[in-house]
């Protein structure tokens, strides 16, 4: 060996050195709160800037040791491992931690390894989830409810037994840390194996990608697909949600089939295709353990057994048709077996093998918001994570060139999109981004890699057209900025923040056309309701009556529902608890449903009187049929109305409420206000009768 490769070696072996160092210390920071190794940064850039240095280091040094270029694994040897320690220390940046549904899955951890059981009465009250009372109602075995998988706390265990190590030795050393499970090293222990289960699912996509496209395009759609969708969000701020390991599954999963597929084909012997069936079973019910709705990928492989025995059929092949069959067969029992961890723990809670929780969220098969979970800004999946909009497009693309492997994992995919739409908190409640879709993201980082490719080509062949596309973001821009002038935002000759002059601009932009990545929806429900495209944002997302569980809507006038009243009224006002607007005559106000209902309406009015001033009245308008009118008086007063279906649309409703007069309050002396105020108006209610 020459001087020169031993120094690359060297250097190399540094470079390693110093990332394990930074992931040693940091796993040592989230599981005892004390730094083990005294010479690194202390500052968390610092450490992310150290390691990234490291890695870079790392991979030039190996580059030429061997005096060949690199290989490929050593190259994902070092992204991976770098990764590691950056995202270690991202965690303990962003305060990673057990939070939300997590708390959830992680009972049956605890309850598990020192109840022996999967009663959670006394999980919940020890994780600080006593005031969920609604998780204390007795099931039919007596034991307090639960709608999540066992499998997160079977793939977390080994973490856990290194939380319970830690926690012992803390303990033992004199530290007030409990021993039960539920103290931080436990806890912590889940916020690391989120980050292992997020790295391993992308070596698994990676592979799986690789199955088509060569190493540099598998890894570049891989690294833009970690860094560009909310994956991200769950492996370093909420990594002890189950999408890391979700996510996981899947692509092992989909690595396997794709892996796999000559091997189980109608050439393939018996003795081989069978258990490449059985390994897939497998692993299809332990994604399933994770998260139920990953079942639903079992589609793949479903379509592959198809399309072979209705080949074999057809070419009279009867042995090879056996074959299959005994493949789908093993497959089939072999998930089974792997979901009995499942099966035996909803005997234990509700006494049956299969069981629906009543604390779960409903699922409306008939009523899916397919536009909605896609386009919304709602956790809408395209319009919150764009990078995905080419995936998609690319994933289209990939069916054309591949149709027997792109075929089942578009059906898979559409399949998971109507479950995910017809879900009743289909935005995902409080997540961050499409998160119900984490099985879905190796199949689009296919899709990515296409257009990954394709982009290169036009790069390289259109240079013009880039180019071009690029400078035309520069006159929109200009347009944009010309907009703020006129306006009075940038003050002509006036110095003006960076920040204060673009965000007006991206307001600018957004009135004009939306959401750029609610685009083609946006549009249609625009000219379909004959609204500003920009109105999809708020109005789309909250339809009255788009939930069965609340089958009414209310219009509050004078409050947070600002963006639903139109023309005709005054500024916000408060009366005491009560916020209102004055309307000016005829006003109007957008009513969204979702569908039409027979509905009740309510309005809470009061007039505005002055002495000898007539009655008042009001008639309501819905475009459709006008009701009323009805008397109003000085005092606040609700007023109510049956309607039928017939005078409703489905969608935006410009509801006019039509007042019989408005008066100038300087007309009777009431100051200088020269507006003609005709009624407060408080609220409208509609409800399904």
């Amino acid at each position: 060996m020459t001087l020169s490769a031993a120094l690359r070696l060297a250097l190399a072996a540094a470079g390693a050195l110093v990332l394990a160092a930074i992931a040693t210390d940091s796993i040592g920071q989230q599981l005892t709160r004390t730094s083990w190794i005294g010479w690194l940064p202390g500052g968390a850039g610092s450490r992310v800037l150290l390691a990234l240095a490291a890695g870079l280091v790392t991979h030039l040094a190996l580059r030429r040791a061997a005096g060949t270029s690199p290989r490929r694994s050593r190259v994902r040897a070092v992204v991976f491992a770098t990764a590691l320690a950056t995202g270690l220390v991202w965690q303990l940046q962003t305060g990673a931690r057990l939070q939300s549904d997590a708390f959830y899955y992680y009972a049956y951890l605890r309850s598990m390894a020192f109840d022996r059981d999967v009663d959670f009465t006394n999980d919940y009250r020890m994780l600080g989830l006593g005031d969920k009372t609604h998780l204390f109602d007795s099931t039919p075995t007596g034991y307090a409810q639960s709608a999540w998988t066992i499998g997160p706390s079977i793939v977390w265990s080994p973490f856990f037994a290194a939380g319970h190590v830690a926690a012992t030795r803390l303990a033992a050393g004199g530290r007030e840390v409990a021993t039960d499970g539920t103290s931080y090293p436990y806890r912590q222990s889940i916020v690391i194996a989120g980050l292992v289960y997020a790295l391993l699912g992308w070596w698994f996509t990676l592979r799986f990608v690789g199955q088509w496209f060569p190493g540099r395009a598998a890894g570049t759609a891989v690294a833009l697909m970690a860094g560009g969708s909310f994956m991200l969000w769950y492996t370093v701020v909420e990594p002890t949600m189950t999408h890391a390991p979700s996510m996981a599954a899947v692509a092992g999963f989909l690595w396997c089939w794709a892996a796999s597929r000559d091997r189980r084909g109608l050439e393939a012997p018996r003795h081989t295709s069978v258990p490449w069936w059985t390994l897939l079973g497998l692993l299809a019910g332990l994604m399933t353990l994770i998260r139920w709705q990953n079942a639903l990928f079992a589609i793949v492989p479903a379509c592959d057994g198809a399309r072979m025995l209705w080949r074999a059929a057809r070419s009279g092949r009867r042995d090879a048709g056996v074959t299959v069959a005994l493949g789908g067969l093993a497959f089939t029992l072999t998930a089974a077996l792997a979901c009995l961890p499942q099966l035996l723990a909803w005997k234990a809670i509700y006494g049956t093998y299969m069981a629906v929780s009543p604390v779960g969220p409903k699922i409306r098969w008939t009523m899916p918001q397919l536009e909605l979970v896609l386009f919304s800004s709602r956790n809408g999946l395209l319009a919150m994570s764009p990078l995905l909009c080419a995936a998609a497009l690319g994933l289209i693309a990939f069916v054309m060139r591949h149709r027997a492997a792109g075929l089942p994992l578009v059906a898979a995919s559409a399949v998971m999109i109507y479950f995910n739409a017809s879900i009743q908190d289909w935005w995902g409640s409080d997540g961050f981004g499409g998160r119900r879709f984490d099985g879905v993201i190796p199949i689009l980082t296919l899709g990515l890699a296409v257009a990954w490719q394709w982009l290169r080509h036009v790069a390289i062949t259109r240079p013009h057209a880039i180019v071009g596309l690029g400078l035309a973001g520069v006159v929109v821009w200009n347009l944009t900025l010309m907009s703020a002038a006129q306006r009075g935002v940038v003050r002509l000759g006036e110095a003006i923040p960076f920040g204060t002059v673009a965000g007006d601009q991206a307001r600018t932009l957004h009135g004009w056309i939306g959401h750029p990545f609610s685009v083609p929806a946006s549009w249609w429900f625009a000219w379909r309701n004959g609204v500003s495209p920009a109105t999809y944002d708020l109005l789309a997302p909250a339809q009255f009556l788009g939930d069965p569980l609340q089958p009414y809507g209310r219009v509050d006038i004078g409050g947070a529902d600002a963006h639903l009243v139109t023309d005709g009224w005054a500024a916000a006002e408060r009366d005491g608890d009560t916020t209102f607007r004055w309307a000016l005559g005829d006003a109007e106000l957008f009513v969204p449903l979702a569908h039409t209902a027979d509905l009740d309406v309510q309005l809470r009015v009061r007039a505005f009187v002055f002495p000898g001033s007539p009655p008042q009245r009001v008639s309501i308008d819905t475009g459709r049929a006008t009701f009323g009118p009805f008397e109003v008086g000085p005092d606040w007063e609700t007023i109510g109305v049956a309607t039928p279906a017939s005078a409703w649309r489905r969608g935006i409703n410009r509801v006019t409420l039509r007042f019989a007069r408005a008066t100038r309050p300087v007309d009777v002396g009431a100051g200088g206000d020269t507006r003609a105020l005709a009624a407060a108006v408080d609220f409208l209610r509609v409800s399904q009768r």
